[in-house]
């Protein structure tokens, strides 16, 4: 099967920005200028010239999508196969599929009044008018000429307050709240933050090795400082904090974005979001919905929701962790058994079932599962992987937070790579810090929470806040596996089948499962 489109339009990022590192303003627009019938048009007034001219059909006017993408900074991937096109542009995301005028949009049904298609030059065109609209954008048509010209709104300017709110790992965890801590503090308002409070300016050298040490993969999104954002943080050291923490940021300090870190946070959010209808709201994991039902709870206007597919990231460092064990045990820590972290051990599970049917054993038996009952008990993550390590687990992931900082103590103290053991870690490269266990890291389970906060602090001073779900996968660079050790322990050609089966999850060929209770009859593919 051929590559699904993934036409992920950061435009929201990248408009009014250079891609250097700069806290100065550039220019505040990007101005795109398409002529009917000519491959011929301008950006911010160059010349250029492409492959398929604008046409008009049924009174619509449709442009190639190429052009748009490469104007206001896209990814572009075509699948003949499933004629589907995704956009995500900051906190909007949108669904169409080629000669259809259903839409999806942040996971809402909608309908347009013209369908994309494909030209005779074997190009994709879309309705220009009805995606930009819907992506923030403006858009004029002059009909002497013939010209369609589309416009980035001109970006939000002064001091703007964003709110953030932890769940209880708080700042440190080196994990979840900490990467996105580092999408809004670092990416979006270049600040270090001070221990004890405050913040002190980032050096642009600085601001650039954060990218490199935590998003190489994302180096084509147009990530840029935004000047004027103000942070603003608070810490929940219970869960009793998270609707007091939340008021503040709306009512006392007057954030006009508020991001909530974690599943845990999702009744809260929903209720002071309903309760604010003038204050954008940011969910981070997950999409609230009824305590009786669990039926997903009407959309605000106002909230958006960001979900990632961690099954797919945990199936690959499942996969790793298959081929790297020698003992054929491998051991697996949650912290709290909510929807995120049974997708992450679906994912790995199905990843051991697939490369080493042994070490999975009959309905994962022979894999050590255990949840901490929390993401902020270093200590009881400690204890559980020394008694996996005592079992002979010599390969442990976590998806613990904070937790799970006690799985690399553990490691560390039992003798790592030395003796054979491996830790793999979440939700950032636990490998690039330096204050876990580096040597022992054989690799992570990656999602960029950090890249979907700084996406909708984008969305927020161009204008593109939509609500509903957004949902991150490996076909739009929400989630990966990192490199770190692994070329120490598995072979290039083991390093292949891994990259192989990334890319059969991209095109649809492999769907990990997302419930740890589906996994013993998942049939796992051949040849790995």
């Amino acid at each position: 099967m051929k590559r699904l489109i993934s036409l992920v339009l950061v435009l929201a990022m990248i408009a009014g920005l250079t891609a250097g590192v700069s806290t100065a303003t550039a220019a505040t627009t990007t101005t795109l200028v398409l002529t009917v019938g000519k491959v011929n048009y301008t950006l911010n007034g160059a010349a250029k010239v492409g492959d398929q001219a604008p046409e008009i059909t049924s009174s619509r006017t449709f442009v190639p999508i190429r052009v748009v993408s490469e104007a206001f900074g896209a990814d572009v991937n075509y699948d003949p196969a499933t004629k589907t096109v995704a956009v995500l542009l900051g906190a909007t995301s949108f669904e169409f599929i080629i000669g259809q005028k259903s839409v999806k949009i942040n996971g809402d049904a909608a309908l347009m009044d013209a369908a994309a298609y494909i030209s005779k030059a074997g190009r994709t065109l879309i309705p220009i008018r009805f995606v930009s609209e819907k992506s923030g954008l403006n858009v004029a048509w002059n009909a002497t000429a013939r010209t369609v010209t589309v416009n980035s709104k001109a970006p939000v300017t002064g001091t703007i307050k964003i709110g953030l709110v932890t769940d209880v790992g708080g700042r440190g965890d080196q994990s979840f709240n900490d990467s996105a801590l580092r999408g809004l503090e670092i990416w979006a308002a270049q600040k270090s933050f001070v221990k004890g409070g405050g913040y002190a300016a980032m050096t642009d050298a600085a601001y650039k090795q954060s990218l490199a040490d935590n998003a190489p993969d994302l180096s084509s999104r147009g990530i840029a400082p935004i000047p004027g954002i103000t942070p603003i943080v608070l810490e929940s050291k219970e869960q009793t904090d998270y609707v007091p923490n939340l008021t503040k940021l709306a009512e006392d300090e007057g954030c006009k974005l508020i991001i909530a870190v974690g599943f845990m946070l999702s009744d809260a959010t929903y209720q002071i979001a309903k309760e604010h209808p003038q204050t954008k709201f940011m969910l981070i994991d997950a999409q609230p919905s009824d305590p009786t039902t669990f039926a997903p709870l009407p959309t605000l206007p106002n909230l958006v929701c960001f979900l990632f597919k961690e099954e797919q990231c945990g199936y690959l460092v499942g996969a790793i962790a298959g081929m790297a064990t020698k003992a054929n045990k491998i051991g697996f820590i949650g912290g709290i058994a909510v929807p995120a972290v049974q997708r992450y051990e679906a994912g790995f599970m199905a990843g051991i079932k697939t490369t080493n049917p042994t070490a999975y054993g009959t309905a994962g038996k022979n894999v050590a599962d255990v949840y901490a009952g929390s993401f902020g008990d270093q200590p009881h993550g400690k204890l559980i992987a020394q008694t996996m390590i005592a079992q002979k687990c010599d390969i442990l992931f976590h998806a613990a937070g904070a937790t799970g900082n006690g799985m690399f103590e553990a490691l560390k103290e039992a003798g790592g790579p030395d003796k054979g053991l491996w830790g793999i870690g979440c939700d950032v490269d636990m490998g690039k810090n330096p204050n876990l266990y580096p040597a022992g890291t054989l690799t992570c389970a990656i999602k960029h929470v950090d890249f979907a906060t700084y996406a909708s602090v984008k969305s927020i001073i161009y204008g593109t806040f939509t609500p509903g779900v957004v949902t991150l996968s490996l076909r739009n660079g929400g989630v990966g596996w990192a490199q770190d050790n692994v070329a120490k322990v598995l072979s290039a050609a083991q390093i292949a089948k891994i990259n192989t089966l990334r890319q059969d999850i991209i095109d649809g060929k492999i769907t990990p499962p997302e419930d740890p209770k589906a996994v013993p009859t998942w049939t796992a593919p051949t040849g790995f």
